[in-house]
């Protein structure tokens, strides 16, 4: 026989096919996949031609298969003769085999039916004679609590007695649900009053105890409650009974406007009620110790609820949050008073239940928090608001003091304000940190309207632009220097949970310091500006010097002009003015920027001079040579001193070079330090060396 894989195994065909055997065996063979794949192998009569002949190539092999097995094809059929009668012979007794199984297992599912019902009989009489029993275990406990309660009818029934007539009252009762359906009308009746009788009895222990302050007696009093599955109703008891009265002394508006100490008066006399009246009752059923009785919660549900629902509907005006002065402190007595009470919890678990229930949170969505903050925004940012709007005057100015500008004052008070303990709140932590970077803002705002402000009115502001712009720069100098301050305040009030986001208000407080370089940056860049303005107007005067030399006879320059010193007085006197409020080296790199700017000035306008010198001494050399013979007053000044007027020009620009040069390194700075400052210095050398070669 063939194997298994030989049974799909295709004989191999002539090699010049054009197409492949195998892909007739796979199973997703298809004509036309087949015709669309071979298109360009061959015109459709080849490819009819190739399947032509590998036909002839399957059939030569279909019949070498036949003749190799062909033994087997012909035991196979040999086999298969008179297969029909042997299983005609064997079909009646498989019948009769069938017809007795089949007899077999209806006699055995009749036999079962039987004995079910039999099973369901005896389990029907096993629970009619458990009823039964239950039954009269139930009448034996009605007679018992019967002779409990007629012993002790007119008077306060013991304590031990009580806590046995409630074990067997919840004996009765596990017997009653066994005998439901076979109790009269009068024996529910029965149980109905002694069960109420029970009840009544244990409210009338449990509250003789309470007032008693009998420590012993509450603990056999919730013990009972507790055997009676009635720790609900004890809690209630003890809130209507117990707890209203005394709160209904206590909460109400007319003992908050008497009380000397206002809510927190009320609040300790609240606490006083818990940690004094309920102290036994909270020991017994809240402590730490294994022996403590167990379905309890006095706390919540009969303290807390009856407490927070006449703080509600008593004392509705705490809430009001029109005054935020009384509001905030309001609240913080509030937030007090829970830390008391959840001290008295004890356990983390009970704290948890504390806050999880739904009357705190309903008691915390009371305190109207946003309101309060946008009464507090709007004041704070008032006065901010007020005071960066205000119009340049001297009125900004303060006479003493660290900061000097009224915005800075105004705005570092107010961002103190924030984080005060008469106006923080913790749950409000990120409101106030928002409206201490929208301060921190407004006035980087300001500092850009006071920059762009180029007309100056001199009557309103009793200062120089100049000075003004510089106590602006020291003051955001000293503003930067206060923000790790504000920083290390807001990182103190970061409430428990929000701890480990301090590392996001170090990278909001950055951004605002990034923000405050670039103001700083600008002032600077102003008062630069102002220096400039005031200096650069004595460099023209650099343009004067030929005609002070040009056919004026006078002596060869030995000191520079009178315009350097004057080209220097602006920022020499900038810098004795502020050095002690700005740093030498924050002053000398002001003056390095400033000295650049003037030096490329003061090489523009020398370099503009000499050329000017080159192109006249050109032309007096033409003229000579066209008049040899004529003199001049220039000439005649030549032959005396033996230096031209445009040799004292020169000199008198090198002069004046070297003073300026001189000037700058008495401060401290280097020559490389100046932008154009060696160009100017080579610029003069060389215009004099020059004329002295030739």
């Amino acid at each position: 026989m063939f194997k298994n894989s030989e049974l799909f195994a295709l004989p191999a065909g002539p090699p010049e096919l054009c197409f492949d055997k195998n892909e007739f065996t796979k199973k997703t063979f298809s004509v036309d996949d087949f015709l669309h794949e071979h298109r360009n192998a061959g015109s459709l009569e080849e490819i009819r031609d190739d399947l032509g002949v590998y036909l002839k190539v399957l059939r030569s092999a279909m019949i070498e298969l036949i003749n190799e097995d062909y033994a087997d094809f012909v035991n196979l059929s040999a086999n298969l003769i008179g297969l029909d009668k042997s299983i005609e012979s064997i079909e009646t007794p498989l019948t009769l085999i069938q017809q007795e199984i089949d007899m077999i297992k209806g006699l055995l599912e009749e036999h079962m039916n039987e004995l079910s019902e039999c099973l369901r009989q005896k389990r029907q009489l096993r629970n009619m004679k458990k009823s039964l029993k239950s039954l009269e275990r139930v009448n034996e406990s009605i007679e018992k609590l019967s002779e409990m309660f007629e012993l002790e009818e007119n008077v306060l029934i013991q304590p031990a007695l009580l806590e046995r007539a409630a074990q067997e009252f919840v004996q009765m009762q596990f017997n009653k649900n066994f005998s439901e359906k076979y109790l009269s009308d009068s024996i529910r009746e029965r149980i109905e009053q002694l069960r109420q009788n029970i009840f009544s009895k244990s409210k009338e222990l449990f509250l003789q105890v309470i007032r008693d302050h009998n420590r012993t007696g509450l603990e056999q009093s919730l013990r009972i409650y507790y055997t009676l599955e009635g720790c609900s109703e004890a809690e209630e008891i003890y809130r209507k009974e117990i707890v209203a009265p005394n709160m209904d002394k206590v909460i109400s508006e007319s003992s908050l406007q008497n009380s000397v100490q206002g809510l927190t008066g009320i609040y300790n006399k609240i606490f006083e009620f818990i940690t004094i009246e309920m102290k036994d009752l909270l020991q017994l059923t809240h402590g730490r110790k294994m022996a403590q009785i167990k379905g309890y919660n006095f706390f919540m549900n009969s303290f807390w609820v009856e407490v927070e629902h006449r703080l509600e509907t008593h004392m509705a005006s705490i809430f009001a949050p029109g005054n935020p002065d009384a509001f905030y402190a309001k609240y913080r007595a509030t937030l007090h008073f829970l830390n008391q009470l959840e001290s008295v919890l004890q356990t983390a678990k009970a704290i948890e239940e504390f806050r999880s229930h739904s009357q705190y949170k309903n008691f915390q969505t009371r305190w109207n928090l946003p309101v309060y903050f946008q009464i507090r925004f709007q004041e704070i940012g008032g006065v901010v608001e007020g005071a960066c709007s205000r119009q340049l005057s001297s009125g900004l100015l303060k006479k003493s003091g660290d900061i000097q500008l009224v915005p800075f004052v105004t705005a570092l008070s107010s961002v103190s304000q924030c984080w005060s303990d008469t106006v923080f709140l913790p749950q409000l932590f990120h409101r106030f940190w928002k409206l201490s970077l929208q301060i921190l803002g407004r006035l980087l705002l300001w500092t850009d309207e006071v920059v762009t402000v180029k007309k100056w009115n001199i009557a309103e502001m009793s200062i120089k632009r100049i000075d003004f712009l510089v106590i602006l720069l020291t003051d955001c100098i000293k503003l930067m220097g206060k923000l790790p301050g504000l920083l290390q305040m807001a990182t103190g009030k970061l409430p428990l949970d929000l701890r480990q986001h301090g590392g996001d208000l170090k990278k909001c407080l950055d951004d605002t310091k990034d923000a405050l370089k670039v103001k700083i940056e600008n002032v600077e860049r102003a008062v630069l500006a102002e220096l400039v303005t005031e200096s650069e107007q004595n460099i023209r005067q650099v343009t004067d010097i030929p005609r002070l030399y040009r056919k004026t006879n006078r002596d060869v320059p030995s000191k520079a002009c009178s315009y350097v010193a004057q080209l220097l007085a602006p920022s020499t006197t900038f810098r004795k003015r502020y050095l002690h409020e700005i740093n030498e080296e924050r002053m000398n790199s002001y003056l390095e920027r400033l000295y650049s700017k003037l030096t490329e000035q003061f090489y523009t306008q020398v370099n503009e001079v000499l050329t000017s010198v080159q192109k006249t001494e050109e032309s007096l050399r033409r003229l000579k040579n066209l008049r040899e013979k004529s003199s001049s007053g220039s000439v005649a000044s030549t032959e005396r001193s033996g230096m031209t007027d445009d040799d004292k020009i020169r000199l008198q620009l090198q002069v004046d070079v070297i003073s300026w040069v001189g000037e700058i390194e008495k401060i401290g700075l280097k020559r490389n330090q100046i932008d154009k400052l060696e160009d100017l210095i080579r610029l003069v050398e060389e215009s004099t060396r020059i004329r002295s070669e030739e």
